[in-house]
């Protein structure tokens, strides 16, 4: 059962430090898309690591890239050392986690200009609108041309 509203309230109560990217910033910023996954940046360390998977151990956290082989989250990786990406599965939604994004940069450049909304009663840092835009601009793909579309009436619509 996905419930991505859900796994993102874990997050945020757990005091993860996060910044939301991806298509649910998206639809933070207003885009009407919907997303499958959560994705995150964060400094990818073994502190935020092991609070990920405290937070996290009750929903069955796997590594998902390999379909014949999903280790659980809980204990790999045993390092965080060349670590830039962490793609789960939980029973609850897909959750992606970057160490940094394409066009961007690493956490640091995007948490210094993220956003601050309220979700669920708590404080979320969320990409800028502007990153936001670079990072999809970025990607090349062609199923973020229509997000772009509305990610750049926005921008215009907030500019005037």
């Amino acid at each position: 059962m996905q419930n991505l509203n859900q796994l993102l309230k874990i997050l945020l109560e757990a005091k993860i430090d996060f910044v939301l990217i991806g298509g649910y910033a998206g639809v933070v910023h207003g885009c009407s898309q919907l997303t499958q996954d959560l994705d995150i940046c964060i400094s990818m360390n073994q502190k935020s690591i092991d609070q990920l998977r405290a937070c996290l151990k009750d929903l069955n956290p796997k590594l998902r890239m390999n379909p014949n082989h999903k280790p659980s989250f809980l204990e790999n990786p045993k390092s965080t050392d060349g670590l830039n990406a962490i793609y789960l599965e939980t029973d609850i939604g897909v959750l992606d986690i970057l160490k940094s994004v394409n066009g961007v940069g690493p956490f640091e450049a995007l948490n210094s200009k993220a956003v601050i909304v309220d979700l669920f009663g708590n404080p979320c840092k969320v990409i800028s609108l502007d990153h936001l835009i670079q990072a999809k601009e970025s990607m090349g793909r062609e199923k973020d041309k229509s997000i772009l579309n509305e990610l750049y009436a926005i921008r215009d619509k907030l500019r005037k």
